[in-house]
């Protein structure tokens, strides 16, 4: 399944939040692939593409970051995954 991160870089945790990425570039944990990330012009936060059959792998992910950075995580489906479903309800 896919995920949807969402994050918003809160201004107090802005300075550390940089070092951690610069440290470690922000890797996703076994179990989850990183598959983009897009950060807003204005780093106020940003967006991340990620995949995991298991949805602990994910979990994990934004748990290592929710100390510094306001994390979302939604599941999401492609369209044709969707057409799929749609086409079933004829």
């Amino acid at each position: 399944m896919k995920y949807i991160v969402t994050y918003e870089i809160r201004s107090a945790g802005r300075d550390a939040a940089i070092a951690r990425f610069k440290a470690t570039g922000g890797p996703t944990p076994p179990g989850a692939t990183l598959l983009g990330r897009w950060t807003r012009a204005d780093f106020s936060g940003g967006y991340a593409l990620v995949e995991s059959d298991d949805v602990t792998a994910v979990l994990q992910f934004a748990l290592s970051w929710n100390d510094l950075i306001e994390i979302g995580v939604e599941p999401v489906v492609e369209d044709a995954a969707l057409a799929e479903v749609l086409g079933r309800m004829s």
